[in-house]
């Protein structure tokens, strides 16, 4: 499909996810794409403030953070077009259903402009069908009550290929606007990155109903554009200027 440039202008409801199979990206096009992001728990204050001026310095539409710092990140992008993506039981998902949804709710009167929830890894694990859903099922009715998008992070580095094809559909009938791969932060042996073949797969299930988003230390160019090519609509990394450098216009 042809590559729409999008600046400042988040799209919050799109009913259709083509994969993009555009070659090359300009730096505004491939922002356009990044959730740049800053989760580490022991980000301070000076931290934030380096990062959400590299939000406005290169033009990312979306600034990935943890709910502590989503009213304090939300005003500083006031009038820059950038949102705030907040992470909800992050990163291990270990929350009910009720206790989950209120979060969302609460990082979205924060000023969430989208959001990002952990799904419940163990209930995926248990086969607890009924859980999952219901556990992804309100938190998106949360979200979309207030208007806002919203992610589940799968962290499939945990997963066999049919639970990621379960909770995929799961998540498609719960109402989710996109599945994630994972939060960067698995730990026990096991890596937190995107691959190819997972995201390939996501996509598969989803189809054009929903977006897929490739999460991790992703730390290059031609990294961020494969995974776009097997079908990711947002690339959601802490390096979101490396995957720039590759860019033919960065300077």
């Amino acid at each position: 499909m042809p590559f729409i440039k999008i600046e400042r202008k988040f799209i919050m409801n799109t009913n259709k996810y083509e994969t993009i199979s555009q070659e090359s990206f300009t730096m505004n096009e491939l922002a356009a794409l990044i959730d740049h992001s800053l989760l580490t728990p022991f980000t301070t204050r000076s931290d934030l403030d380096r990062f959400l001026s590299e939000i406005v310095d290169y033009n990312f539409q979306v600034a990935c953070l943890n709910n502590v710092n989503t009213e304090y990140g939300a005003n500083k992008l006031a009038g820059t077009g950038a949102i705030v993506a907040t992470v909800v039981a992050f990163p291990f998902g270990a929350l009910a259903p009720d206790a989950k949804a209120a979060e969302v709710e609460n990082a979205i009167k924060k000023g969430a402009g989208t959001i990002d929830i952990v799904c419940n890894i163990g209930a995926i694990k248990s086969a607890e069908w009924d859980l999952v859903y219901r556990d992804m099922a309100e938190c998106a009715e949360m979200s979309h009550k207030y208007d806002r998008t919203i992610k589940a992070i799968l962290e499939t580095c945990y997963l066999t290929r049919e639970e990621i094809a379960e909770t995929c559909k799961i998540a498609k009938k719960a109402g989710m606007d996109y599945v994630k791969t994972s939060t960067g932060f698995a730990t026990a042996g096991f890596i937190s990155l995107a691959t190819i073949g997972e995201v390939k797969l996501m996509k598969s299930i989803v189809g054009m109903d929903m977006g897929v988003k490739a999460s991790g230390p992703i730390g290059d160019y031609d990294t961020a554009v494969a995974l776009i090519h097997a079908g990711a609509h947002r690339i959601g990394s802490r390096k979101g200027v490396e995957l720039l450098k590759g860019c033919s216009d960065y300077k």
